[in-house]
């Protein structure tokens, strides 16, 4: 039996490295909410982990024990790191099933966001016309750098080596700004470096979703997604095929494939022999002189995301002539329920409307919903 893991903390436990790592509130309650929606993400028989228990009004890390834990034949958590394994070990899932003290620090060091800077290389070296791709990022390592680099690159964009759904961005246009110095300063003090780059006229996000397995790389599929200040707003819901010719609006079809072998090459070369899991390729479309580029290579992510589990709901349970959106929403219930939902005693109830055994129109949220929920997996389709 498979035990499912919903961490999506995992970024920031990525940058703590701490086994006791204790996440924010808002991301241990989203953990809380939305931990059954892993159940439709896989085939097998599983049982996903209740990763917090309730204290009063915080929440705190503790995976809660479990009766025949000898049944349990695979883990599989959103994203591995030692907070997770720590608790993983505590509950009695053997080390046989969790990877090593050794796997995960390689782990780290692949998921640091400098990695962009050696795939960056790789594909302009590959690539036969480099000059149409972007510069690697700067890797920075002291404030002065910082103040430096805005002297030459006056619309610029700081990242933290580890953070996650478009957090730990800074920016900076023409000037330093005390704040920006006072922000820049704390990560260079908690996370050792910066990774630096120019802004960007983005058009449109996208990924391209990949596996690892036994050194091993195959092609998942597109993620068409949007972000609204800064984080996640959610996917669009179509077939891999309409989401190509949707990019190839901007960027020539053949150019696109191109670059996902070119990427598959990299994480063959630089991330399977390390790693066996998912690994989301964040991209974009942005327009520069008149003209619409690709960034190949923003950052990656090695773990689950909401894009791959996007691109696998749409295929698993949606009917292909539908399309809709794949979304998390948050706030209090009655603030993002719609008009057609209404809640009944302790649950709300879904509109989803079926075709031929799969979903076509309607809303449906991936975990159970009740007055206290703050956060949901939506999915909303329309034939």
């Amino acid at each position: 039996m498979q035990l499912l893991v919903f961490n999506p903390e995992h970024d920031y436990a990525l940058a703590d490295n701490q086994p006791q790592y204790v996440t924010l509130r808002s991301a241990a309650q989203f953990a809380y909410d939305c931990a059954p929606f892993m159940r439709y993400l896989v085939d097998d028989e599983a049982v996903v982990c209740d990763a917090y228990h309730r204290f009063g009004k915080d929440f705190q890390k503790n995976f809660a024990p479990m009766e025949d834990v000898e049944r349990i034949t695979k883990v599989t958590p959103w994203g591995w790191d030692v907070a997770a394994v720590y608790q993983l070990r505590r509950m009695g899932i053997p080390d046989s099933l969790l990877p090593s003290d050794e796997q995960l620090a390689k782990l780290r060091e692949l998921a640091h966001r400098k990695t962009t800077i050696t795939a960056m290389e790789f594909l302009r070296d590959k690539h036969p016309h480099p000059e149409l791709l972007p510069a690697p990022p700067s890797y920075l390592t002291g404030i002065q750098q910082v103040e430096d680099f805005v002297k030459h690159v006056p619309h610029a964009l700081f990242k933290s080596p580890y953070s996650g759904n478009g957090r730990g961005h800074l920016y900076a246009h023409h000037t330093c700004s005390p704040t920006l110095l006072r922000q820049c300063a704390g990560v260079l003090k908690h996370q050792g470096s910066l990774l630096a780059e120019r802004q960007y006229d983005v058009v449109q996000d996208f990924a391209m979703e990949f596996s690892c397995d036994g050194g091993e790389v195959d092609f998942r599929g597109y993620s068409l997604f949007k972000t609204e200040h800064y984080g996640y707003g959610g996917n669009l819901l179509m077939p891999d095929d309409e989401i190509l010719r949707s990019l190839s609006a901007y960027i020539n079809i053949d150019e696109l494939q191109h670059i996902q072998s070119l990427v598959a090459d990299f994480l063959r070369q630089h991330i399977a022999p390390h790693y066996d899991g998912d690994a989301g390729v964040d991209m974009f479309v942005y327009q520069e002189d008149g003209e619409y580029r690709i960034h190949p290579f923003v950052e990656v992510n090695l773990r689950k995301t909401m894009g791959l589990a996007a691109h696998d709901i749409y295929a698993r349970y949606c009917h292909p002539e539908s399309r809709g959106t794949f979304r998390i929403v948050h706030g209090p219930v009655e603030t993002w329920c719609t008009a057609s939902l209404e809640i009944d005693g302790a649950s709300l109830q879904n509109s989803m409307q079926s075709r031929d055994g799969l979903w076509s129109s309607g809303t449906i949220f991936l975990n159970p919903i009740t007055p206290e929920t703050q956060y949901a997996v939506e999915v909303t389709l329309h034939s």
